[in-house]
């Protein structure tokens, strides 16, 4: 019982640092984000969205492809 609590909080944890990184966001904070209040903060990560800088970066990169 006690391990697959674990796995699901190390499921979570992976999780939250997977779309973290992907939306521009601290990526460990919100792995033990993930691992301490898990799937809330999961939602949370989602309904945020992506930063400002990522949303900017972004759109650097489609510009330069679109040039080349």
């Amino acid at each position: 019982m006690e391990l697959g609590f674990l796995i699901g909080m190390l499921l979570v944890a992976w999780l939250n640092h997977y779309l973290a990184t992907q939306r521009g966001h601290n990526a460990i904070g919100w792995a033990f984000g993930g691992a301490l209040f898990g799937l809330l903060s999961t939602a949370l990560l989602l309904i945020i969205g992506s930063t400002d800088e990522k949303r900017l970066a972004d759109s650097v990169e489609a510009i330069k492809a679109a040039k080349e």
